[in-house]
């Protein structure tokens, strides 16, 4: 949240500069933004931290676009190396991702929004593995309701379920 911040009071400066007289209407949105995303970072803390009663820290997903929430949540992620818009798994990365499924006893495999499920198909015939959604937020949402909040609460509780949490 502190980079986060650090930008939208960026916005919020260029904006107050531009348009002076919305100042006291930017000021009260950037705060109430901030404010959300502490919430956010509490939620993931409550349910990722220390005293988290997850079953599991670690997570299958379609690629590794999630190191940000490994660094700061302690998440070990398990990826298809290949498995993205912009590459071609091998058969042995396929392999590997499922031996590690199968060892770890992991249920969930996350992919994004945009990624085509049929290119699991084969991990999850191989694995018996539920596929959830973790957003990445590189593209619009498909669902005019979403934003970047309320993306960010989905991969939480997407993240619960897969890690067997119980907050």
């Amino acid at each position: 949240p502190v980079a986060f911040k650090a930008q939208a009071n960026l916005v919020l400066d260029a904006l107050i500069e531009q348009f002076p007289e919305g100042n006291e209407t930017f000021t009260a949105n950037a705060q109430e933004f901030m404010l959300e995303l502490d919430r956010i970072h509490l939620g993931y803390i409550d349910a990722f931290g220390p005293s988290n009663v997850c079953t599991t820290n670690i997570v299958a997903a379609n690629h590794n676009a999630y190191s940000y929430i490994s660094v700061r949540y302690g998440i070990e992620f398990v990826t298809v190396h290949g498995l993205d818009p912009e590459g071609e798994p091998s058969v042995a990365d396929i392999t590997e991702v499922i031996e590690k499924i199968n060892d770890d006893q992991i249920n969930v495999l996350y992919i994004e929004e945009f990624t085509q499920r049929s290119a699991v198909d084969s991990i999850v015939d191989s694995t018996g593995v539920q596929v959830l959604y973790l957003y990445t937020m590189e593209m619009s949402p498909s669902d005019d309701s979403d934003n970047y909040l309320t993306m960010m609460n989905k991969n939480l509780e997407n993240l619960k379920i897969g890690m067997g949490c119980t907050v």
